[in-house]
């Protein structure tokens, strides 16, 4: 054991869970240490995770699981769980890097809040002032023909995933045709202004502002932050996110030398067996690249990869209103306004079903009402934001509690509350919720 690593050890609070499950601390914490009691948990009660999340493990759902809860800006559980592969008995890492697919959006509305404080848009900037390819952008009529715009196309749409943009995939579709047209279109194929040119030539699903549509709206912020930055979408994330947070270990690429942290991304078979995935890409629409190799294109929807311990900072920034560790990243009101709800009356956050109780801010979902959302999980503070990736990754931020938990895991059938897929085995997320709040006996309600 290194000196490092007993120096941490050292500053352990007692009733800090340290389990064979659990499987210690991180060398170096992301967030200072305290004890569950401290923070007003039950030790006992949180502790109640390790045998929930090993139970998964040992059933063979899950090769891998990681969880961090942290409360009033301290960390109170660091759970590890299950295997870094499964070919091998070697426990998941402290370190074990993740494919976070969709958790990469949140990241990409703070780089574009960033550019916000700077003057440089405003929600109602007509979005062809940024992307000229966009200025006579179609929608699909009823009977397949295309229609000219009833209204412009505004940054605020964009921002609030209503601009009416499809996605391929049919998650939440109303048109399936159109989706098809974006399926066989190749956007990817080619440089970020490639999918543009290809983009611009698409029609939209809907009319901007009409419907939420979980689809392209953040690779056109993607390209919206390279134009106005006037660099690469990688060297703005280093610059302005990930290097004034130390999260070292997030980026579309793995360094050579690192990537045997990554962890391999696993599917469940028709029997609910784990095996190894065909693909090893970051994200089905990079398919063919290698894990950790840096792609040509770099996708503002699901790119990234992550640690636990990386994303709770960025997570437990945007709960302190946008700072950590001297380091600000966003003003409290440009925060305030990513975790609003955007969307106009009435339009309901949806995907393969409205969701009720739930809104949806600058690419993350608002708890507006807990008692009515319809979402997997416990109780949980009104104003939360959360996300997820579809290969299992979540997070969330309870303002109201002062409570923020990331979890990781790679499997592509770990199902999605959001898509409506079912589950075929425990949802991990709605189970972390449950049990932290089930723990918290000092709530801020």
């Amino acid at each position: 054991m290194s000196v490092l690593r007993k120096s941490c050890h050292a500053r352990l609070p007692k009733e800090f869970p340290m389990t064979s499950k659990t499987a210690g601390l991180p060398i170096t914490p992301p967030l200072p240490l305290a004890s569950a009691v401290s923070m007003g948990f039950s030790p006992e009660r949180l502790a109640r995770l390790d045998g929930a999340m090993q139970a998964e493990i040992d059933a063979g759902h899950y090769a891998g699981i990681s969880v961090m809860v942290a409360r009033r800006g301290k960390l109170v559980k660091f759970g590890r769980y299950g295997r870094q592969t499964l070919e091998r008995a070697e426990p998941l890492r402290e370190d074990a890097i993740f494919r976070i697919a969709s958790m990469t959006k949140p990241i990409i509305a703070v780089a574009m809040l960033a550019l916000y404080e700077e003057g440089r848009w405003q929600l109602d900037d007509p979005v062809a002032k940024f992307i000229p390819e966009f200025a006579d952008l179609k929608v699909i009529a009823n009977d397949g023909s295309r229609v000219p715009l009833d209204r412009p196309m505004r940054m605020r749409h964009i921002m609030s995933s209503s601009a009416g943009f499809a996605f391929g995939p049919p998650v939440g579709s109303t048109n399936l045709h159109v989706d098809d047209l974006y399926a066989a279109a190749g956007l990817w194929n080619g440089t970020a202004d490639d999918m543009i040119a290809r983009l611009a030539t698409l029609p939209l699903e809907a009319q901007p502002g009409t419907v939420f549509r979980y689809g392209l709206q953040q690779e056109v912020q993607g390209a919206i932050i390279r134009r106005l930055a006037g660099e690469d979408l990688d060297t703005f994330l280093e610059r302005r996110i990930f290097a004034p947070l130390g999260m070292k270990d997030t980026g579309f690429g793995v360094a050579e030398d690192q990537r045997a942290r990554i962890v391999p991304r696993y599917t469940l078979d028709a029997n609910l067996q784990l095996q190894l995935a065909a693909d090893q890409s970051a994200f089905p629409t990079l398919a063919g690249h290698a894990a950790g190799v840096k792609p040509k294109y770099l996708l503002s929807i699901a790119g990234l990869y992550s640690t636990a311990q990386d994303y709770l900072r960025f997570a437990q920034m945007l709960a302190n209103g946008g700072q950590l560790d001297g380091a600000r990243i966003l003003a409290p009101t440009s925060v305030r306004l990513m975790t609003r709800n955007l969307l106009a009356p009435g339009m309901p956050m949806r995907f393969n079903e409205p969701f009720e109780g739930i809104g949806y801010g600058m690419n993350v979902g608002i708890v507006l009402d807990p008692a009515r959302a319809n979402f997997n999980g416990g109780a949980i503070g009104t104003g939360s934001f959360f996300w997820g990736g579809v290969h299992g990754t979540w997070f969330w931020v309870d303002p109201a509690n002062d409570v923020v938990v990331v979890g990781m895991v790679n499997q592509e059938s770990a199902g999605n509350p959001m898509t409506g897929r079912p589950y075929p085995v425990t949802d991990l997320r709605g189970l972390s919720r449950s049990i932290t709040y089930g723990a918290l006996l000092e709530p801020e309600l």
